[in-house]
């Protein structure tokens, strides 16, 4: 373990992509075409699949923002955020470097998301839950958590 416990060192490079829908299409549009055709061609793309170790999309909803402002709390105006890890910045690089994956997944996000794209690139500090990588758990308080090392 990185003895700078104030900012350890990652074991995967983790980069959120927060996203805005098109103002002229539906949320339904913009959910289904992310969820279905965008990935399809993501995956179609070598160096995106060679590079990336996890790929998730987080969705949210009108009724899950509504919700969330009934809570009082200042709400995030983003309609998802794709969360893409990789083990390094060099990878992330040769992905967005990519041609190929320049010319068909940029064509592509003018069908469904409003530009500029905001990044942010982060690490996980896993709590809570099971790591994946090594399986690792113990309990606290009666909750299964990582143990930290």
């Amino acid at each position: 373990m990185n003895p700078n416990k104030e900012h350890p060192t990652p074991n995967a490079v983790k980069v959120m992509l927060f996203l805005k829908k098109r103002p002229d299409i539906t949320d339904e549009k913009f959910h289904q075409h992310w969820r279905e055709p965008h990935v399809k061609i993501a995956l179609e793309n070598t160096t995106f699949t060679s590079k990336v170790r996890r790929y998730n999309q987080v969705h949210t909803s009108p009724e899950l923002k509504a919700q969330a402002q009934n809570l009082g709390m200042p709400v995030v105006d983003y309609d998802g955020i794709a969360e893409v890890w990789v083990d390094t910045m060099e990878d992330w690089k040769a992905i967005v470097s990519d041609e190929e994956f320049i010319k068909f997944i940029a064509a592509d996000e003018l069908h469904f998301i409003q530009h500029p794209i905001q990044i942010m690139l982060c690490y996980d500090n896993l709590v809570i839950g099971t790591d994946k990588k090594t399986g690792q758990e113990t309990q606290l308080e009666g909750k299964t958590i990582l143990k930290q090392n």
